[in-house]
């Protein structure tokens, strides 16, 4: 009894020690989260790197590289030999598309764009532009003439549209110049520990923030040896795209050029970057607190992780008291609630707690075999339970497959199946029934649509044909009434297309439905599209279409019924020239792609094409919205439906008002008989 008493005030006193680390520890790591340090600075701390070598003296560099070429760029506009320079001259159409400037303009030029000295423009920026009766009072005259008006007289351009161009360059110049100032302050020395310089190797111009290397001449040897001095540095040598740097991070995944030229650069020929960090930081910017900030970082990190390590060793040193009184705590607990849970909460606590059995014995490395029977027995009974739902599942998705594949009088069994997957088996049976009275609906009223199509079709054929046959006559008759002639060439004009559009809709119905009896020959799909491009050559040019067609240089034979082959390419042709934009270009391409044959027509539409492709090729649907043209709507239907039917494929692409259609039939690539 005194030795069972010792064992429980000794672990009593270990678990003590234990809840007491574990206070710690959480006290510990609530007062690491105050520290209010970046999980990158904990990394680059522990991991022993100097500030250059941390990530985020790295990203700061980089985003210096990426930044001091735009004030490089900008400065190179404004400067030459290192000072402001008010003569070089402004193209002003150049200056508005990419900021170029120049430092002289050849008066062979002069006709190429009215031009100012920047110093004039921007002084006349300061003073404002004043336009009176439409008129710019000039306080500037341009370069090589006396007057914009001149400019415009002699150039053959307009004057307010000078006008306008010269205000906006005012009002740019403008923002440049102040840019510019604005960057000589950020990038002064003494304000920035970033040091830049860019050469331009063509007019020898230097470009830096460093007035010391402005002093004497550059040199290749000297700039390198100056930026090289410094344990943070980017090079770029243009002439062979060769790049130095050192702790810049990524920056080398931009590309320096394409920085260069989109910032505007004012460059004569190849050049050299260069641009570096002090990590002396004379200078107090973000580089300087920066580095105070990680300095003082790793003097509180290393002694807080020296100690909260320390606890953490003890504390996993004594857990083993604390798991075991856990698991009598859990034992005793659960023995209460398992008499009054409901039957998922239940099945939730044999979850949980067959979890926390695995993870106890999985620490104490299996004590006993009675333990590891028990868990055995619980596995097996986890297992079977598993294996059973997992076989009622798989029931259940055959039985899904079964209904998509269309199989009549598909019901999934219920009988033996869990309550869950019992309701679900007959959720999805009555949703089966559903779908299979919509699909029998559906073709019953497919059916009903086509014979009534049929039908009426027929009913007007023969009423109809008397019409035309009679108006045939009339217009035989001698009738010397104008009025008369021009009512019977109407009657002549509808009843043909009222012709056209009951053989359209027969058609179109034999076509959707597929009752067409298809007489496949071989034929030449080149000369059938070279002949109907004939025909139909006359019709594009009445329109101003400028037909351009593309056929390849041998024979393309596919497999195909020839009168439905015709009829799919004239309601092509057709489609063109209802459609098409009088006055455009029509283009034909006519390919073989692999094993196909390949059909390409592209136009542009005369009427704005709102809808989508899928909807261009429904029945009575038509490009031309106000419905001002002979269409049907049933053209492009009817060609899909009988270019499906041959085992073709019928694709539209829409692209704002380009509209382009793509037939491909597979090639009969079997050799012509030989007579």
């Amino acid at each position: 009894m005194r030795r069972r008493q010792k064992k429980s005030i000794f672990r009593n006193i270990i678990l003590g020690i234990n809840l007491a680390l574990l206070a710690v520890l959480l006290a510990g790591i609530y007062i690491g989260d105050g520290y209010q340090y970046a999980p990158q600075t904990w990394r680059d701390v522990l991991d022993g790197k100097a500030y250059l070598e941390t990530t985020d003296f790295q990203s700061l560099a980089s985003d210096a590289v990426y930044d001091s070429i735009g004030a490089a760029s900008r400065i190179s506009r404004m400067e030459s030999g290192g000072t402001y320079d008010p003569d070089r001259v402004i193209r002003i159409r150049d200056y508005l598309d990419s900021r170029t400037v120049y430092d002289s303009i050849p008066e062979a030029e002069k006709e190429d764009g009215i031009c100012y000295r920047l110093g004039d423009l921007y002084q006349w920026s300061l003073k404002g532009a004043a336009v009176r009766d439409n008129v710019l009072q000039e306080v500037y005259q341009p370069l090589f003439y006396g007057s914009i008006q001149e400019y415009a007289n002699q150039c053959g351009e307009e004057y307010q549209e000078l006008v306008d161009q010269i205000q906006q360059a005012m009002d740019l110049l403008k923002k440049d110049v102040a840019a510019y100032q604005q960057i000589l302050k950020t990038w002064d020395q003494g304000a920035t520990n970033v040091r830049f310089a860019l050469w331009d190797l063509g007019s020898r111009n230097l470009y830096t923030n460093v007035p010391d290397l402005q002093a004497g001449p550059a040199a290749q040897e000297e700039l390198e040896a100056y930026f090289k001095g410094f344990e943070s540095y980017y090079t770029f040598d243009s002439r062979s795209t060769s790049v130095a740097q050192m702790n810049v991070g990524d920056y080398y995944s931009y590309n320096t050029h394409t920085l260069l030229v989109g910032n505007g650069a004012h460059l004569e020929g190849e050049y050299q970057l260069y641009v570096a960090v002090d990590t002396a930081f004379p200078v107090t910017d973000q580089f300087q607190k920066g580095q105070m900030a990680y300095e003082e970082a790793a003097q509180t990190i290393l002694p807080y992780v020296k100690v909260m390590g320390a606890v953490a060793i003890a504390w996993i040193i004594t857990l083993p008291a604390l798991l075991v009184t856990l698991v009598w705590a859990v034992r005793r607990m659960g023995t209460v609630l398992l008499e009054r849970a409901h039957v998922a909460v239940r099945i939730s606590i044999y979850f949980v707690s067959y979890e926390l059995a695995q993870m106890v014995i999985r620490l104490i490395q299996g004590p006993g075999g009675l333990e590891t029977a028990l868990m055995l027995i619980l596995k097996a009974a986890v297992l079977a339970l598993l294996i059973a739902e997992g076989v009622q599942r798989q029931k259940l998705l055959e039985g899904v497959e079964a209904m998509k594949t269309g199989t009549e009088e598909t019901r999934i069994p219920t009988e033996r199946l869990f309550r869950d997957n019992r309701q679900m088996a007959e959720a999805v049976n009555e949703l089966g029934e559903g779908l299979r009275s919509a699909v029998q609906e559906q073709m019953k009223s497919e059916r009903m649509k086509a014979d009534l199509i049929t039908n009426v079709s027929h009913d007007l054929k023969t009423p109809l044909t008397s019409i035309i046959n009679y108006v045939d006559l009339m217009k035989r008759e001698p009738i010397h009434n104008a009025k008369a002639e021009e009512y019977l060439g109407v009657l002549d004009q509808k009843s043909q297309r009222l012709k056209q559009l009951t053989e359209d809709l027969v058609e179109a119905s034999r076509a959707s439905s597929g009752n067409v009896t298809l007489q496949i020959t071989r034929i030449d799909l080149k000369e059938l599209l070279m002949q109907t491009s004939g025909e139909f050559e006359e019709r594009f040019s009445s329109r101003g279409l400028r037909f351009v067609a593309d056929y390849p240089q041998e024979p393309l034979f596919v497999k195909a019924d020839g009168r439905r082959l015709w009829r799919i390419i004239e309601n092509l042709y057709r489609n063109v020239e209802k459609y098409a934009m009088p006055h455009t270009r029509v283009y034909l391409d006519v390919r073989r792609d692999g094993d196909e044959a390949v059909i390409s027509m592209k136009n542009i539409s005369e009427q704005p094409l709102n809808i989508s492709a899928e909807e261009l090729t429904e029945r009575f649907t038509r490009g031309d919205e106000s419905r001002t043209t002979e269409g049907s709507g049933l053209g492009l239907a009817i060609a899909k439906d009988l270019t499906e039917l041959q085992n073709g494929r019928f694709e539209i692409y829409l692209d704002g008002d380009l509209f382009k259609v793509t037939v491909a039939f597979p090639c009969d690539t079997e050799a012509a008989e030989v007579s």
